[in-house]
């Protein structure tokens, strides 16, 4: 599976995950971290802003049951 990440201007990040791997919380904020360092080196200025990730601003996963209801909230 592949993960692109891009603003207005460029692709900002692309991540492949192997075959036969799945996406676990630990991967996933992993994924968000190296993104957040990306957008540090090619976005240099929104380093002083607020608009970029950074840590406690990612948003929880959810669980779906099978009612259809989700259990679990964002931040």
């Amino acid at each position: 599976m592949t993960s692109v990440f891009w603003d207005a201007e460029c692709i900002l990040f692309i991540d492949y995950l192997e075959k036969g791997k799945t996406i676990i919380g630990e991967y996933y904020s992993n994924l968000l971290t190296r993104l957040d360092g990306k957008i540090h080196e090619k976005r240099p200025g929104l380093q002083k802003e607020k608009n970029h990730l950074s840590s406690g601003q990612y948003i929880r996963p959810q669980k779906c049951f099978g009612n259809g209801k989700i259990k679990g909230s964002a931040l």
